[in-house]
Formats: structure tokens, C-alpha cells, sequence
């Protein structure tokens, strides 16, 4: 039960960490855009929701581009299928988006106004970001550990 409850707070340390101050300085821009965020997310069809993944590997992400439309709600699970952790760091595309939750199944449930970043443990660390894509663009997407980019463990998002 103590191990339990040590890794959930784990989890929720390291969630919560990347929803922080982390890059994250309040601007005019982003507080005006706040409501607007919210009230999106209040208004959205969750039942059209749209699945889609990305998987982390030691030699890239798959896939390596993944397009998503503007003002569809989302459920996007990332998962490490590699030997190695690995980050999926987008904080541009994390900023353009209204996230809703971040899931982690059977162990937490992690809601923030932004998030800018997430670890996804070895082999088998998987979660699940339910959002909907705002501001239209292209974002990269990568993880930031020594070498880990060079090898091709990056990727592309793009908003329509």
C-alpha cells in the first residue's frame, strides 16, 4: 500500500511539476485567453472525442507527424516503447491547446491550465492527454535528454 501510494505521488509530482511555473509566466495574452479556453472546453462534445497516439521509441517517435484538426476534442496517449525514458517536451504545442485532464490509468487524474512537458517512463509508461486543439500551426515535438533528439526522438504536431 505505502509503495502504491509513493508512486502516485510520484506520478502526480511529476505531472504537476511540468504544469508549474516551468516556463509558464502569466502574460496578458494567456489570461485573456483563459475563459476562452475554458469555455471551450465547457461547450465541447466529448463524445465526438477523436483517439490518436504517439509512441516514444529509443530511435524515434511514431508517428512522426501527426496532424489534428482545430476545435476537436482529443484523446491523445503517449506511450514509451522504449528501453530508455523519455520526455515528449512540446511547451508551444502544450500552449496552443485547451487542455481538459492528464490521465494516468488507475493511478491519477492531473487537471492544469497548461502543461509544458511530460516524462513517460521506461517501457510501458503510458498516459493519456484529453484536449482540444486551438491555435492553428505546426509544433515541434521532441525529448530534450542527452542524444535522445539526434537519434530521432522527435516528431511533429500539426493543428489544421
Amino acid at each position: 500500500m505505502l509503495k502504491r501510494s509513493l508512486m502516485l505521488s510520484s506520478v502526480v509530482a511529476i505531472v504537476s511539476g511540468c504544469a508549474s511555473s516551468h516556463g509558464m509566466q502569466a502574460t496578458s495574452s494567456r489570461a485573456e485567453s483563459l475563459p476562452q479556453r475554458t469555455e471551450i472546453l465547457a461547450v465541447a462534445d466529448w463524445n465526438k472525442i477523436e483517439d490518436v497516439r504517439i509512441e516514444l521509441r529509443d530511435q524515434g517517435f511514431l508517428p512522426k507527424k501527426l496532424k489534428l484538426k482545430a476545435m476537436q476534442p482529443y484523446r491523445l496517449t503517449i506511450v514509451n516503447n522504449g528501453a530508455n525514458t523519455h520526455y515528449f517536451n512540446a511547451p508551444e504545442f502544450l500552449r496552443g491547446i485547451a487542455a481538459r485532464k492528464v490521465e494516468v490509468k488507475g493511478q491519477a487524474e492531473i487537471k492544469a491550465e497548461y502543461f509544458s512537458q511530460f516524462e513517460v517512463m521506461r517501457r510501458g509508461g503510458e498516459m493519456e492527454l484529453y484536449f482540444i486543439p486551438v491555435t492553428k500551426g505546426s509544433y515541434h515535438v521532441h525529448c530534450h535528454l542527452e542524444g535522445h533528439a539526434a537519434e530521432g526522438v522527435e516528431g511533429t504536431i500539426i493543428i489544421e
